[in-house]
C-alpha cells in the first residue's frame, strides 16, 4: 500500500513538472515571439506586388470561378504543346502517316524508313521500340488536382517509391492543367494499364496519364519552354465609353512586370517568404511555429490546430488537423522525433524545403522591382541584360551587384533585410547560389475575346461578358500576374 501511495505521488509530481513545464515553454515563446515582431509581420502579409505597367482600367472580375476556367498546357519546347483532351504522340504519328502517304509515289523505301527524323519531333516521341532506356516520360491531364498529390497517388498505383517520379514543373491545382512527367523502374506496361483505366478520381479531381515512352534521359525540373494559358474571366464589369472608343479586343499586351506571383507565397496564407525569412536566419523555431502556428486567416479546425501549436500542444495539434495538413503533420512529428526545430524541416524532401529559401528570394526580387519602377524598367547604367531586358538579382551566395544606378537600387534593397549574400550557403540545409531575372517578361501570341454565357441571347441578358484571354508566358513567369493587369487583383 505504501509502495502504491508512493507511485501516486511520482506520478502527480510529473504531472506537476510537465504542466509547469509546458506553461514556462509557452511563455517564452510568446515572449519570443513578441519580441522578434513576428505578429507584426503577419498583419498584412505582403508580397510586394505594387505595379502595373499597363494604364488598363482595372474592372472587378472572377478568376478561377470554375477550375475549366483556368486551363494550363506545357510547352515542351516552342510549338509543341501538350494540348487538353489531346494525345500528342497519336498527334505527331498521324501528322507522320499524312506526310508519308503524300509523298509515297517520290520517295524510295530508306527515305521512308528515315522520313520521321525530318519531322521536329522530340526524340522520345519517333519510335519507342528503339529505346533501351531505363526511364518513362509521359502526359499527366489533371483537374482540380495538386501535381505532387498525382506523383503520391502514382507511386500507389504503380507501387512504387514516389522519390522515382520527376516533373518538369509544377501546375496549378485548381486548373485544367497538362504535363509532362517521368519516373525510373517502372514497366511501360504497368503505367499504361494506368492509363488504359481512364480517369483516377480522388480529393475532389482527377487525372488521366497519356502518351508513355521510354527514353534515355531524366525528366528534370525546368525541362520545358513554357505553358500555354486559356483563361476566363467572370462577371467582368464593361465601361461604355470604353466599348466604343477602345473596344476591349483591340488590346494589345506584350510585356509584363516579371513579379513572382502569389502562388510563390501561399494562395490562400502566404507565409511561404516567412518561414523562409527566418531559416535563412537560422532561426528554425521561428520557422516552425509560422509554418504550423499562426492561425491568421484560418477557420474551424485547422484555426484550432495552429492555436494549439502556439500553445506548445503539438499531441493536441496533431488530432486537430485535418488530412489535407499533411506538412504540418510531418513537421510535427518530426519535431516530437528528434525535438529539433532544424531537423524538423527534414521531413520534407530537399526539393520541398528549398521551396521556403526561394520564397524568400523572390520576395526581395519583387521589392527591386518596386523600387525600379520609379526609374522604369529601360535600360540604366551598370544595367546586367538578358536578351536586351534588364535583370535584377534572386540573390544567393554566388550574387554579384549590377553596376551604376541599377546596383544602388539592389543594394538599398539588400542593406534593408541585412541580406549576407553567403549566408545562402545553410549548413546541413541547402546551397542557394541564386541567379539574375528579367524585369519584364515577354507576353507571347496574346489574344483577349469578349463571350457570354448565353450567346443566342446576348440583347437580353443582364450579365456582364466573360473575358477569354489565351497567350504564352516562358517557364517560371506567372499568368496571375497577366491577369492581374485587367482585374486590379493577385488571385
Amino acid at each position: 500500500m505504501e509502495t502504491y501511495k508512493k507511485f501516486e505521488y511520482v506520478m502527480e509530481e510529473r504531472k506537476r513538472e510537465s504542466n509547469e513545464n509546458i506553461s514556462k515553454f509557452r511563455n517564452n515563446f510568446r515572449r519570443k515571439f513578441r519580441n522578434k515582431k513576428v505578429t507584426n509581420d503577419l498583419t498584412d502579409l505582403k508580397i510586394n506586388i505594387e505595379h502595373f505597367i499597363t494604364d488598363f482600367r482595372r474592372n472587378d472580375g472572377l478568376v478561377k470561378e470554375n477550375p475549366e476556367d483556368f486551363i494550363v498546357e506545357e510547352i515542351l519546347e516552342k510549338d509543341l504543346v501538350l494540348e487538353a483532351g489531346k494525345s500528342l504522340k497519336n498527334k505527331e504519328i498521324s501528322e507522320t502517316n499524312e506526310n508519308n502517304k503524300n509523298n509515297e509515289n517520290n520517295e524510295n523505301k530508306e527515305d521512308n524508313e528515315n522520313k520521321e527524323d525530318n519531322l521536329n519531333i522530340p526524340e522520345e516521341f519517333k519510335d519507342v521500340e528503339r529505346w533501351n532506356g531505363s526511364f518513362l516520360h509521359f502526359t499527366v491531364e489533371k483537374l482540380n488536382y495538386n501535381t505532387i498529390d498525382v506523383i503520391k497517388d502514382l507511386a500507389r498505383l504503380t507501387k512504387t517509391k514516389r522519390k522515382n517520379f520527376g516533373f518538369a514543373g509544377t501546375k496549378d491545382k485548381y486548373a485544367l492543367t497538362t504535363q509532362r512527367m517521368g519516373c525510373f523502374g517502372i514497366k511501360p506496361e504497368v503505367l499504361e494499364a494506368v492509363g488504359k483505366n481512364g480517369l483516377v478520381k480522388k480529393r475532389g479531381g482527377q487525372f488521366i496519364v497519356k502518351d508513355v515512352c521510354k527514353s534515355n534521359k531524366k525528366l528534370r525540373m525546368g525541362n520545358l519552354w513554357g505553358n500555354k494559358f486559356t483563361i476566363k474571366i467572370r462577371d467582368f464589369e464593361e465601361n461604355e465609353n470604353e466599348c466604343e472608343n477602345n473596344p476591349i479586343e483591340d488590346t494589345k499586351l506584350d510585356y509584363v512586370l516579371n513579379y513572382f506571383g502569389i502562388q510563390r507565397f501561399g494562395l490562400y496564407r502566404p507565409i511561404t517568404h516567412l518561414v523562409g525569412k527566418h531559416i535563412y536566419e537560422r532561426d528554425f523555431e521561428t520557422a516552425f511555429y509560422i509554418y504550423c502556428g499562426t492561425p491568421i486567416h484560418e477557420k474551424g479546425l485547422k484555426k484550432d490546430a495552429r492555436e494549439a501549436v502556439e500553445n506548445g500542444d503539438f499531441k493536441l495539434a496533431l488530432k486537430l488537423f485535418p488530412r489535407e495538413s499533411e506538412y504540418e503533420k510531418r513537421l510535427i512529428q518530426q519535431y516530437l522525433k528528434y525535438k529539433d526545430y532544424k531537423k524538423a524541416f527534414y521531413a520534407f524532401a530537399p526539393q520541398l524545403r528549398s521551396l521556403f529559401v526561394n520564397a524568400y528570394q523572390s520576395y526581395l526580387f519583387n521589392e527591386i522591382l518596386n523600387k525600379r519602377y520609379d526609374y522604369g524598367y529601360k535600360t540604366l547604367e551598370g544595367d546586367v541584360l538578358e536578351d536586351g531586358i534588364p535583370t535584377a538579382p534572386l540573390c544567393g551566395y554566388k550574387t554579384e551587384y549590377s553596376g551604376g544606378i541599377a546596383g544602388e537600387i539592389e543594394k538599398e534593397v539588400f542593406e534593408k533585410y541585412n541580406i549576407d549574400f553567403k549566408k545562402f550557403r545553410i549548413e546541413d540545409y541547402g546551397n542557394f547560389s541564386g541567379f539574375r531575372r528579367k524585369m519584364i517578361t515577354p507576353v507571347y501570341n496574346f489574344k483577349i475575346k469578349k463571350i457570354y454565357e448565353n450567346e443566342e441571347n446576348v440583347e437580353n441578358s443582364n450579365d456582364n461578358p466573360i473575358l477569354k484571354l489565351s497567350f504564352e508566358l516562358e517557364k517560371g513567369n506567372y499568368a496571375t500576374i497577366v491577369t492581374r493587369e485587367f482585374t486590379g487583383k493577385l488571385s
